[in-house]
């Protein structure tokens, strides 16, 4: 991966088809149900790194609708953009990296997927609500940017006008 102390920037996809099922692969090595997703090659942007990915390892075409946040993988040296998308074409199936992929409900996804990548499609479903930014490192949230219209953003008991804040874990302090 990086060398030490460095990140290569990697992107994963969140896509949804139009009865709100979420797309997963079983990957081949390890044998684990995952988000689509890589890294991003030379001179590529993120988001279409996290299109191309989802295609390759899927089969499926998406097209990125917003970036919900970026998550810090110290041990693997990878910095991944985390996106939603939406279902253009195409029908999951195998591929050289997938051993399956296919279309599950949400409860469904939850259920299967490793423990990396539940708390990425949980922060999908809260930022389909409320429209937050996360930062995670590893599993831990360090960070995330509340909307101007959420309640949670006010200080001192304001009700009215706009607000953002950002809410931030340091290292040594507790979430």
């Amino acid at each position: 991966m990086a060398k030490p102390g460095s990140y290569v920037l990697g992107a994963t996809c969140v896509a949804f088809e139009a009865r709100g099922r979420v797309l997963l692969n079983l990957r081949r090595s390890p044998e684990r149900w995952e988000l689509p997703g890589g890294l991003v090659e030379t001179g590529e942007a993120i988001h279409d790194a996290a299109e191309r990915e989802t295609f390759e390892e899927t089969g499926v075409v998406v097209r990125v609708r917003g970036l919900i946040g970026m998550y810090q993988h110290p041990s693997r040296g990878i910095l991944a953009g985390l996106f939603v998308a939406d279902h253009v074409t195409g029908e999951p199936g195998p591929s050289d990296e997938s051993i399956s992929a296919e279309w599950v409900e949400v409860e469904t996804a939850l259920d299967r997927l490793h423990p990396l990548y539940k708390p990425r499609l949980q922060d999908v479903l809260a930022a389909q609500r409320t429209a937050t930014l996360r930062i995670h490192e590893g599993q831990r949230q360090l960070a995330q940017l509340l909307p101007c219209d959420n309640p949670a953003a006010r200080r001192g008991g304001r009700t009215s006008g706009p607000r953002c804040e950002l809410r931030a874990t340091m290292p040594g302090e507790r979430s």
